[in-house]
């Protein structure tokens, strides 16, 4: 019975969180395909957690997962391209391509390009709409690191989409 109240807790977080989380793991990735995989996965995570989080706290377990499976993902590929190294063109998702084309394409790419704190920061603060005092938790990092950050990675997709002004 135990195990039938926690699908109906994970159904209940996926039907409140899911479409949320899958344009913040777009943000990560630039990649929808691979954004709903990595949501999918969250929610499986969820269902298995050993110890669930609590009421109420099942989006920022979600978060944290998407975010880890997301490096987890970019470390992944750092190593196979070093083993491997092959040219990469990848098709833009109907998503980015629905939402303006050549300067979404331009601004995931920049935004996937960030170093991994940068880009966490701004994933969570303007896809996911947290504030800066919830990015600091949910990265278990301070205030003013998040706004540091966030500074840092405007400074850069400014340098980066100049020519897409």
């Amino acid at each position: 019975m135990a195990r039938r109240a926690g699908v109906e807790a994970v159904r209940a977080a996926y039907d409140a969180h899911a479409a949320s989380l899958l344009r913040f793991a777009v943000a990560l990735t630039a990649d929808r395909a691979l954004a709903e995989d990595i949501v999918h996965d969250a929610f499986v995570r969820l269902h298995r957690a050993s110890r669930p989080p609590a009421a109420g706290a099942e989006a920022a377990f979600l978060r944290r997962t998407i975010t880890n499976l997301v490096h987890d993902h970019h470390r992944h590929g750092a190593v196979v391209r070093r083993l491997a190294p092959a040219p990469r063109d990848p098709a833009p998702s109907a998503e980015t391509t629905a939402l303006g084309g050549d300067r979404a394409r331009a601004v995931a790419s920049a935004v996937v390009a960030l170093p991994a704190r940068q880009r966490d920061c701004v994933a969570l603060h303007y896809f996911a709409g947290l504030p800066d005092a919830a990015v600091a938790a949910e990265l278990g990092i301070s205030v003013g690191s998040v706004k540091t950050h966030l500074h840092r990675a405007r400074a850069a997709l400014t340098v980066s989409l100049e020519d897409h002004r």
